[in-house]
């Protein structure tokens, strides 16, 4: 019933996930003094343990509030009957590189198919009158909860034409993702209209967006609900596997739900450093400092570092990259490109606290004022790539820091600011 539409699924869920010069140095501000960072762990490589949608997440709801109707006695109408969707048992399907797993009906046929940007699997049973389909990409901008209504709205809107189409408004979940409850009318080979309900998830695990759509006959959403919802509950993703899983890159990921001491945490009268609210929020109390964090990641020389970030008042924020001691007591070397809350970056090295600057402010279209931005520094060789929310900024040729962590950076001026960090990647390159 559904087969028309898997060959295209995906370039569809691609599209809708997607949305289709050295000058004078600088004398560095006074330093908030952190306390030092933890020991870089050299051989280990964690990652954050996958945890599952929590057990408040909403589960596939009932029909929407415009329901297609069937008969009594029988599933379907027209001049046959439909074989009805069986359920019985659960099964795990793992990804090999273990970036998800997800419990799908015994004996359901898998059909996979990917791009350099997209994974999707299509579950279906073996008349195709239920399909499960999940979808994954990984984002380079900062998304909202209303991008992904965005999203999820997109998605459903590709069957707006089918028979009977109605649509519920999008509902924003608490977890932060989105869910639509939607249906239409199919008919099979055989002429039975059937009438099908779909729930439609689109949940964002920090750089990794994943869409999940449930479609069954309406008759048998009650009796296959439990399923439905123990499907949906099991599905878990572990945002520090590169979606290509290649296994030459080492990735770290961190959403700031929970505070895992990977990062530091203080309190005093200059500075405060909280992990609330669901994220990594800095701010400098008194006038013209400057902030930088490490997480809990080994150094390396080549790697990338991104984050959302968000402005709060009048400060700079953003990412560094081979964050490491100088040569003179407790003096730094790294990159650190950074944001404004209007629309400017700029970018500098430090070398024993000595800065030089390597872009002066300039504006670009990319950033969105006072909105969150996703920006990342990448270190590879001599080679130091900024960009933001996808786009690239700006790209220098410079030898003077050749290995250091990642860190997140953050300056103030004349008044008390900050920034709040989410959804953080450190990637090591090899």
């Amino acid at each position: 019933m559904h087969s028309f539409r898997l060959s295209a699924l995906v370039a569809l869920v691609t599209l809708v996930l997607s949305g289709c010069s050295i000058s004078l140095g600088l004398s560095p501000t006074v330093t908030p003094e952190p306390r030092p960072t933890a020991t870089p762990r050299p051989t280990s490589t964690p990652r954050p343990t996958a945890t599952p949608l929590p057990t408040t997440a909403p589960t596939a709801q009932p029909q929407p509030t415009i329901m297609p109707t069937s008969p009594s006695g029988g599933t379907g109408t027209g001049s046959g009957m439909l074989i009805p969707v069986v359920i019985d048992l659960l099964e795990t399907f793992s990804h090999p590189e273990q970036l998800f797993s997800i419990d799908v009906p015994v004996g359901w046929s898998l059909q996979e198919g990917a791009n350099e940007n997209t994974l999707v699997y299509v579950w279906t049973d073996a008349t195709e009158n239920g399909l499960i389909i999940l979808g994954i990409t990984e984002s380079q901008e900062a998304l909202t909860q209303d991008d992904l209504v965005e999203r999820a709205t997109s998605f459903v809107n590709t069957f707006k034409e089918e028979q009977d189409f109605s649509m519920d408004p999008p509902q924003k979940l608490r977890n932060g993702g989105v869910q639509i409850i939607w249906s239409y009318t199919s008919a099979t080979s055989i002429g039975v209209a059937v009438p099908i309900l779909a729930n439609t998830f689109v949940y964002r695990d920090v750089d990794k967006v994943s869409l999940l759509t449930f479609a069954i006959p309406d008759k048998q959403f009650d009796e296959l609900k439990s399923s439905l919802d123990a499907i949906l509950q099991s599905y878990v993703i572990d945002p520090a596997v590169p979606l290509s899983g290649d296994s030459s890159v080492t990735r770290f990921a961190f959403d700031f739900i929970d505070d895992d001491n990977a990062w530091m945490t203080d309190s005093s009268a200059s500075l405060q450093a909280v992990i609330e609210e669901g994220v990594y929020r800095v701010t400098l109390s008194d006038s013209d400092l400057y902030y930088l964090t490490a997480p809990d990641v080994s150094p390396a020389n080549d790697l990338e570092v991104s984050a959302d970030v968000l402005i709060n008042g009048n400060s700079r924020a953003g990412v560094a990259v081979r964050y490491s001691p100088g040569s003179r007591g407790n003096a730094k070397n790294y990159y650190a490109c950074w944001i404004d809350g209007r629309d400017r970056y700029g970018c500098f090295v430090s070398v024993d606290d000595r800065w030089t600057t390597l872009r002066e402010p300039i504006s670009n279209a990319a950033i969105k004022p006072g909105r969150v931005n996703r920006v990342s520094l990448r270190a590879q060789g001599n080679r130091i790539i900024f960009s933001v929310n996808g786009v690239q900024l700006q790209t220098f040729t410079d030898t003077r820091v050749t290995s250091g962590q990642a860190a997140l950076y953050l300056e103030n001026f004349d008044t008390q600011a900050g920034a709040d960090f989410d959804n953080v990647v450190v990637t090591l390159l090899k």
